[in-house]
């Protein structure tokens, strides 16, 4: 759990589904984590583990024939959760902001960026023309994109991948929220640009005491920018802890895989490590723990029982971990 400052983001039993004809499939399941004021927590685990799901699920916006089966989303003293939704609406862009992956196809290609990134401050702050192009200035200048402040309006064709990631955060922070969503913001950037947008979350989180929750399947990004790391498989959370740690001595057999799966910096050749088989669709989970068809430490308990996080440090769901040493 979080060792920060004021709690921002409190998720607590969160199963997401698809539910017909009575019957319910869980997405994600019974998941729980928080976020504290300066705090990053990053998401990593396969395609398909619940990473994107749930960020769409704090923010309101599950796919159409997925709903939340249970569970509580707390943004401050607030319980999403319960809001109708135009009330979540109005949370969204002010109190919350979200990075989407791929920002060519999440700006509206017929509209100015300045146009995109004044219109949602004004939606929610209200004010004069002014007023919103007086924040407007002050922020992309912010973001490292001062040129782009003034004179003819720039359109989201004309900008590279790393300059849209920008005016994507840009118009995530308009309405200075307490809370940023980054869904893989830095996929499709190259190593350069990767570093300027990082070290952009990094120091606006520093200086707002911005709460982030970064979504990544770059497990070296993960370890080395983020504070704690959540590890999720097949919808499942099963390891919480200090980014720090993740890469000394992860406790659960697959987040030990998935450590081990990294290319040496400085390798040697020879055949990089693999995790067998893949992971289960929603449709055909086994019984007890998910990973045990995978697990080089799989029992008899394991196959029969699923387990349950531990609520204590070091936190994770497994009956036979990986020893503390490396």
């Amino acid at each position: 759990m979080s060792a920060q400052g004021r709690i921002v983001l409190d998720v607590r039993g969160l199963t997401i589904g698809l539910a017909h004809a009575g019957r319910a499939r869980p997405l994600v399941d019974d998941l729980s984590f928080e976020v504290a004021e300066g705090e990053m927590l990053a998401f990593v685990g396969e395609s398909g583990s619940g990473k994107s799901l749930t960020a769409a699920a704090i923010f309101g916006l599950l796919p159409f024939g997925v709903r939340r089966l249970a569970g509580s989303i707390h943004l401050h003293d607030t319980v999403l959760t319960a809001l109708p939704e135009p009330a979540l609406r109005a949370r969204r862009g002010r109190d919350m902001g979200l990075v989407f992956q791929n920002p060519l196809t999440a700006l509206n290609p017929s509209r100015g960026i300045r146009a995109q990134i004044a219109e949602t401050y004004r939606v929610h702050r209200g004010g004069t023309r002014r007023a919103a192009q007086k924040r407007l200035r002050a922020l992309l200048t912010e973001v490292g994109l001062a040129h782009a402040a003034d004179g003819p309006e720039t359109y989201p064709h004309q900008l590279s991948g790393g300059m849209r990631q920008r005016a994507m955060i840009a118009m995530a922070l308009v309405c200075d929220p307490t809370l940023l969503i980054a869904d893989e913001p830095t996929t499709a950037l190259d190593v350069v640009v990767q570093a300027q947008i990082l070290d952009l979350l990094a120091r606006l989180r520093r200086e707002r005491g911005l709460a982030v929750v970064f979504i990544t399947h770059d497990l070296a990004l993960a370890a080395s920018r983020a504070d704690r790391i959540l590890v999720l498989y097949a919808g499942r959370g099963i390891e919480e802890g200090r980014a720090a740690d993740f890469f000394e001595a992860p406790r659960h057999p697959y987040s030990r895989a998935l450590r081990d799966a990294v290319p040496p910096l400085h390798g040697h050749g020879g055949r990089l490590a693999e995790i067998p088989g893949l992971p289960p669709g929603p449709g055909a989970l086994p019984a007890g723990c998910r990973f045990a068809p995978r697990c080089p430490n799989a029992r008899d308990d394991c196959r029969q029982n699923e387990p349950a996080m531990r609520r204590t440090e070091p936190r994770f769901a497994c009956f036979h971990p990986c020893p503390e040493a490396p």
